[in-house]
C-alpha cells in the first residue's frame, strides 16, 4: 500500500536529497502577504514562481517502477527515450491550492473574466476542478496532520485579549531544491511535441472509464 510519504526510491529524493530547516510560519491575521491579496498580475507572478503550473517531466522507466508506477502508466515513446511522464505531487497540491484561491468569492470574477486555465471551462466543469482540488488538499492535510499545538498570545495593551499564536516554528523540507528539480525536468510545451511522442496505449493500459 502506498503511504502519504514518498517512497524511498522516488527520484527527487536521490537527485535532490531532502534537507530540513526550522522555519517560522507567517501566521499574521491582519497583515497580508502577496499570496493572500486579491487577484492581480503581481499576485499571480508570486504564485507562478512557486512552480504551480510546471509541465510534466519524464523519469526513467525503472525509476518509475521503483516510485510506485506501473507499466500501464503513460510513457514517452521509446524512439524519444522512453520513461514515464510525472509531476512532483507536492507541487500539484500547491497548484490545487492556487486554484482554490482563484475561486474565492473575492477573486472569482477577476479570474473568470481573464478566462484562462480552469476558467476557460463552463461553470459546472470549473466547479468539478475546484472541488477536486479542495478535496485533494483536505486529504493531504489529514494524511500529514500537523501534531504541533497553537498557543495563545495577548494583544491590545489597553484592553488585553487572547488570540491564537499562528506564528509557529516548523521543521520544513527544502522546497526550492525540489522546485528546481521539477523545473529542470519539464518537457517542452505539448503543442510543440511530435504527434507520436507518447507511447501508444493498449486496451490493458486503460485503467479509468472516466477521469
Amino acid at each position: 500500500m502506498l503511504q502519504c510519504s514518498p517512497t524511498p526510491s522516488a527520484p527527487v529524493l536521490s537527485d535532490v536529497g531532502v534537507k530540513y530547516a526550522v522555519q517560522k510560519f507567517n501566521g499574521s491575521f491582519m497583515k497580508q502577504d502577496v499570496y493572500r491579496l486579491p487577484g492581480s498580475p503581481q499576485v499571480d507572478a508570486a504564485w507562478d514562481a512557486l512552480g504551480v503550473d510546471y509541465r510534466a517531466g519524464v523519469i526513467d522507466y525503472n525509476e518509475g517502477l521503483r516510485s510506485g508506477l506501473t507499466p500501464a502508466h503513460v510513457q514517452r515513446a521509446d524512439k524519444y527515450g522512453g520513461g514515464f511522464f510525472v509531476n512532483v505531487e507536492g507541487m500539484h497540491h500547491l497548484h490545487c491550492l492556487n486554484l482554490v484561491r482563484k475561486a474565492l468569492f473575492y477573486n472569482y470574477e477577476y479570474y473568470k473574466k481573464l478566462g484562462t486555465h480552469a476558467f476557460q471551462n463552463d461553470d459546472p466543469i470549473a466547479q468539478l476542478h475546484v472541488s477536486h482540488c479542495l478535496d485533494t488538499v483536505r486529504q493531504v492535510l489529514m494524511c500529514n496532520v500537523d501534531t504541533g499545538v497553537l498557543g495563545q498570545v495577548w494583544y491590545n495593551k489597553e484592553h488585553p485579549a487572547a488570540f491564537p499564536d499562528f506564528n509557529t516554528r516548523h521543521k520544513c523540507k527544502n522546497y526550492d531544491g525540489i522546485r528546481r528539480w521539477a523545473e529542470m525536468r519539464q518537457e517542452p510545451p505539448q503543442e510543440t511535441l511530435p504527434e507520436d511522442y507518447m507511447k501508444v496505449a493498449t486496451s490493458d493500459d486503460v485503467l479509468l472509464e472516466t477521469p
